[in-house]
């Protein structure tokens, strides 16, 4: 299909197509804003190098991209014949680009079909959220009428500021290496490396505890035996987990567009009985629940013993407040939106836009919703509230059928983490082989257009991490955070 390319706010180049169609992420642009249109060679380490061209040139883009892709060919610097314009000076303007891996990327952009708004709002909910669940230790901490409002508030204070921040940097910088770009710009190349090597360590051990918490859910749910007396066997384990983890990457090896519609599938399937809870607890709610909060003197104690250490605030609790978790719960449920900017190459400026709003959207309603239903609708007490309570929640408002129905999505939203997590991270190590930082096979594309050698390096490592106990996992996820 034919696709308009908007230009970038250094370049004053035009690209004639579609009008219905609009693909606003620019395609070739200065790493930075030092960067002048008129100049094509690096300055201080820029790896983007900038593009002239007149302000009445109509490339087309079958023409442009065979040009590209002849120049490639060739070893020449990159030029549309077929497009050379005289401007008011009498002078030809060219449209070069010296880096050959950057005309490749811009053939790799240009073939692919992006992802849509809701798509990538799905992607990006199951990288914030990983479904509407695990916001009980926030009730448990602070009660029901303060839970309430952090889930009301943090959107706007927290989710919706980094989304923007997502939005406006990944449009100034679009790059599969997402945030890795942005440090590098702003500290250097030592330091983008830095935090991509550990971002990727972090985001390979936090996948391997969700093929782990899944078969959890399976064997809690369907085979109780074998887990009360011990009886799976770690080598039979082990490769239940690692033939899980090849099928899931499998996914992910098919292309970003099918991994959207997969996990687009999931938070279906995930949100389906939270929405039916929501409508049949309606009726059932006493808003004079809401309001209720915990008494000053009162202390709840939590499995990470935090309240035996004050941490950051003052005091460890206040007003009855249970600070430190309550805090960590609200943030850990509304961080990781900047996910998103790994996928500012394979949608349109607007789209991304979009499908930010949405994924703040969804969050949000997906926490606060069955809040208020689950603490109007039923008398669960404070002390009660602790992970999975949600599910029993949900056995009072409509039967025990809802609550087994809650406890299997929450299961299954486990694999949307899955994918949106690894597509993310192999994302960023394309990009980071696409910008020369680590060995350029990791910028292989497979038929699919997604990084082949990235998906089987992932692959290996969490395979490597599946016969560890998962408390140790979650350890060293949280160390390379």
């Amino acid at each position: 299909s034919n696709t308009d390319f908007d230009p970038p706010p250094h370049s004053t180049m035009e690209v004639g197509g579609n009008d219905n169609q609009d693909l606003s992420s620019p395609l070739i642009q200065p790493s930075s804003p030092r960067s002048s249109a008129s100049n094509s060679s690096y300055d201080d380490g820029d790896r983007y190098d900038s593009v002239s061209a007149s302000e009445q040139g109509d490339l087309t883009r079958p023409s442009f991209l065979k040009s590209i892709a002849n120049s490639l060919v060739a070893g020449d610097p990159i030029m549309s014949n077929d497009n050379m314009h005289t401007g008011e000076d009498g002078v030809e303007n060219q449209v070069v680009a010296e880096d050959a891996f950057l005309a490749e990327d811009l053939i790799h952009r240009a073939s692919r079909r992006p992802l849509n708004a809701l798509t990538l709002a799905v992607l990006v909910f199951f990288n914030a959220a990983g479904g509407p669940f695990g916001f009980e230790p926030s009730i448990k901490a602070a009660g029901n009428l303060y839970a309430i409002i952090g889930f009301a508030v943090m959107p706007i204070l927290w989710a919706l500021p980094e989304a923007l921040m997502t939005y406006e940097l990944s449009s100034m910088y679009p790059c599969a290496s997402g945030g890795v770009r942005w440090l590098e710009e702003a500290f250097g190349t030592r330091s983008g490396m830095m935090v991509g090597y550990l971002g990727w360590i972090g985001g390979v051990t936090n996948n391997a505890t969700y093929p782990v918490l899944f078969l959890n859910y399976i064997l809690h749910q369907f085979y109780p035996d074998l887990v009360a007396e011990d009886q799976l066997n770690n080598l039979v384990r082990w490769g239940i987990l690692s033939t899980m983890t090849f099928l899931l990457c499998y996914v992910n090896y098919r292309g970003l567009e099918f991994v959207g519609k997969t996990t687009t599938l999931i938070y279906i399937i995930a949100i389906a009985p939270v929405l039916l809870m929501v409508f049949i607890g309606i009726p059932q709610v006493e808003p004079e629940r809401w309001l209720q909060t915990p008494p000053v003197n009162n202390i709840e104690f939590f499995d990470d013993d935090s309240l035996n250490d004050k941490g950051w605030f003052p005091v460890s609790t206040l007003g009855g407040i249970a600070v430190s978790p309550f805090v960590n719960n609200l943030y850990w449920n509304f961080n990781n939106f900047d996910q998103a900017s790994h996928y500012s190459t394979s949608v349109p400026k607007k789209t991304l836009a979009r499908g930010m709003l949405i994924s703040v959207a969804l969050v949000s309603t997906a926490y606060l919703l069955p809040i208020l239903i689950a603490t109007g609708g039923t008398d669960i007490s404070q002390d009660d509230w602790r992970a999975g309570s949600l599910a029993i929640a949900a056995t009072k408002i409509a039967g025990r059928w809802l609550g087994n129905w809650i406890v299997l999505s929450s299961g299954i939203s486990l694999l949307g983490s899955f994918f949106a997590e690894i597509s993310a991270d192999t994302m960023q190590v394309m990009g980071m082989a696409d910008r020369a930082q680590i060995p350029s096979i990791f910028s292989h594309r497979s038929p699919h257009e997604t990084p082949t050698y990235a998906i089987l390096l992932s692959m290996v490592v969490i395979m490597c991490l599946l016969p560890l106990d998962f408390g140790l996992i979650v350890e060293l996820a949280n160390f390379s955070y």
